[in-house]
Formats: structure tokens, sequence, C-alpha cells
């Protein structure tokens, strides 16, 4: 049956290194003007090739070796829309790089732990055919903004988007911007690939099937839903891309586990609905990257999505602000995950040793990545920006703690999961 949960089980976590919302905003004029590499407006007749286009190439958005530029204007009645109705779409205009696109919708994001509204920073969608359907930016529907209130490093969601990367499975893209709205500084944004049905496309061979948000139902307040196969709460599951079919086919995964639970067949009864390669993919990579608030902790930021080609369900990472933490940091444990198909996986003996020789695929695969030279040209591109941030909601003292965290999480996780699996 569904359960109802209090904040307090998913609680933000203790903020490592002592960041706090709300602290130490830094007033205007106290940091340094930045030196560092921004990208090249892109203007006249050449913004018509960038709107309304499929280009074949990478979009340029997520360039990260420069530093982009987001500028929004919002009405008067847009900014009172949202104030009232935040995740309703509103018509704004947005200047990327120099390329302006009239008549968009923004929306705000985030629930619990990253919402904010207007007024501090929020974080956002720019969607680009709200109300010109059909339109594109540079091939895009749509971008992410996300407002790093709860990673003081800005560092994490890259970085851990890297590891799902190495790993083959679907990832979104990185990089960043300076964001301003109604000529107001906003600050330092990550800008993420929104998962549509563009993002299938470029992942799947075939990018028509259904794609699924589960992420937990907000009631408001205190009360909010986390959501998981097997617990009779499938019809909540929110249809992103696709036919609505009624949840019959998020029913088929949570009637399979239900069948096979504790089963010695459990890994191939689920494996008829579920994609194991795929999962254990993802899973190991949320492990690596400390994703307590992903699938296999916490039931949450995660897609589903049901491939055609063989009508078996993958589960997409989304949402790494929360990453880079220790299993102790929020009272979780790898041994014995929240979510029901991992933890069933788990229970498993196939199953778990399954997983763990993906695990060991993925430390292999970590070595090479380069993660902390990665770390050093992003923080060569943004470190100035990351002190002058007008909004951001951490003392300025504390981001070199940030920092060193991050750059000790590269030189000792590896370890740390080699450990957890006895490699």
């Amino acid at each position: 049956m569904p359960t109802r949960h209090s904040i307090a089980a998913i609680v933000l976590p203790p903020l490592v290194l002592g960041c706090g919302a709300g602290e130490g905003v830094v007033a205007a004029g106290t940091a340094q003007p930045p030196d560092v590499v921004f990208a090249d407006p892109i203007a006249g007749p050449l913004q018509e090739a960038f709107v309304d286009a499929m280009p074949p190439r990478e979009p340029f958005i997520f360039d990260a070796s420069v530093l982009h530029h987001i500028d929004l204007e919002l009405p008067a009645d847009s900014v009172d829309a949202l104030g009232t109705e935040p995740y309703e779409k509103v018509l704004a205009a947005v200047t990327i790089d120099g390329v302006a696109v009239p008549d968009v919708g923004v929306r705000l994001r985030g629930k619990i732990g990253s919402f904010r509204e207007l007024s501090g920073k929020p974080k956002l969608e720019v969607d680009f055919n709200t109300f010109v359907d059909g339109r594109r930016f540079d091939g895009l529907e749509s971008l992410s903004l996300n407002n790093s209130v709860v990673d003081c490093s800005y560092l994490k969601e890259t970085l851990a988007y890297s590891v799902f990367e190495a790993m083959g499975g679907p990832y979104s893209r990185t990089s960043y911007a300076k964001v301003r709205i109604n000529g107001a500084d906003y600050g330092l944004y990550v800008v993420v690939e929104t998962q549509d049905d563009r993002f299938l496309d470029a992942h799947w061979p075939d990018g028509d099937g259904n794609l699924y948000d589960g992420k937990y139902v907000w009631y408001g307040g205190r009360d909010y839903l986390l959501l998981d196969f097997g617990e009779g709460n499938d019809h909540e599951y929110q249809l992103e891309e696709g036919e609505d079919v009624g949840h019959a086919d998020i029913s088929g995964v949570s009637d399979a586990l239900v069948a096979a639970w504790d089963q010695p067949d459990f890994y191939e009864t689920v494996g008829a609905v579920l994609d194991w390669d795929e999962v254990h993919r993802m899973w190991a990579a949320e492990q690596w990257v400390g994703q307590n608030d992903g699938y296999c902790l916490n039931k949450n930021n995660y897609r589903v999505y049901f491939d055609p080609d063989d009508g078996k369900a993958d589960l997409v990472p989304w949402d790494m602000d929360y990453s880079f933490l220790r299993d102790s940091d929020w009272g979780r444990d790898w041994s014995a995950p929240s979510g029901n198909l991992a933890l069933g996986c788990f229970r498993n003996d196939t199953c778990r040793a399954a997983h763990r020789d993906v695990v060991a695929d993925l430390l292999d695969t970590v070595d090479t990545l380069g993660l902390q030279e990665q770390m050093d040209d992003t923080l060569a591109l943004i470190e100035d920006e990351m002190y002058a941030d007008p909004r951001r909601e951490c003392y300025r003292g504390d981001i070199p703690a940030w920092l060193d965290y991050v750059e000790w999480w590269l030189d000792n996780r590896s370890n740390m999961v080699a450990n957890r699996w006895s490699l």
C-alpha cells in the first residue's frame, strides 16, 4: 500500500562542511571581477540557424569549456503567476549566448530540498515550444537550470553525470551559465539536459517508448509519497513521454517483483520485464557518486523508460545535487537499500553476484576518467563565479572546505566501494 512520509525521513542531509540555506550571501561589490572564458555571442542572421532547426551536431549550450550567458525576461504578469503557481509555465523571452528567443515557457522546479522562489535563487526550466508548437532551439525542446543551493562546490552534478556517461547508460549533458532575470544577477547555474523525447531518441534506437517520472509526489508542507514498484502506487508515476496505457507497464514490473520476491528465480522472473544490464550499471554509478537521494537509497530522482525494442524497463538517473554523500550522512546502508528492486536483488545470490561484477567493472572504468583533471578544468572556468554568486546559500569562507571534500571523495571513493563489495 502507498505510504506517506514525514519530511523528517528525507530531511536535508547534515550539510557537510557547513553550507546552510539563507546564510552568508555575499554582499554586492565584495567579489573580484571574474577572469573566465565566456561563450562567444552568436548574432545576426546566424540566429535563425539555431531556432526551429535540428542540427546534427552537439548543441553549443553543452560546451563545457566556456561559461555561457542566459538572460530571461519575465513580464510582470508572468512574475505574478509564478508566485501563485510556480510549476505552471509562463510566458518569457530568453537570450542564450546572444541568441534571442521570444515567447518561451518558464517554470520553477524543485521541491522540498531545492525549490526557491524568484526572490531567491530558483531552479528553472526553459521550454522553447510551450507557446510555439514544435519549436526547437539548437535542436533542444527545453533546458533545465539547476541552482546548486544544496551544493556549495557547484561540482557534484557535472562530475556525477560523467560517471554515468562512462558506464554506458543514459545520462544528461551539463555545462555552466551565468543567469540574469529581468536584468538582476542570479549567479552561477548548472545547465542540465532535459530528459524528453529528443533525449530518448539520442539514447535508445527507438525513443518512442513510455518515460515516467519516479520523483516523489509532494502534497505540500511535510507530506509526500515516495514512488516505488510493488507498493500499490503505480498510478502515481507521471507519464512524461509516450502513450497513456493506464500504467500497465509500470504494474508489469510491480507484479513481477511481488511474484518473485525471495524466490530462487527472482533474477530471471524480474529480468523478463527489467533490463538488468542497464539497471546494474545505473546502480553501480549511483553508489560511486554517493547518490543518497536516488533510487537505491531513497526511491527518488529516477525515471523509468520502457524500451520498445524489448519491452523492458530501464532506470534513468536524475538530479545529482545530493550526490557525493557517504551512507552515514543520511543513515543509509547499501547493504539494505530502500528501493525494492535493489533490495530484492541484493537478497538474491544470483542478482547480487551479477551486480558485484558490474561494480568491479565500474571501479576499473572510473580509474580512467580523469575526474580530478575535470574538476581542475571546471574550477579554472567557474571558481571566480562561485565566489561572486550573489545568491549562493553558503558562506564564502566555506567554499574551500567544500572543494577539499570533493577532492577527498575523488581520491577515496573507489576504495570505499571496493571495501563494501570485498573487491
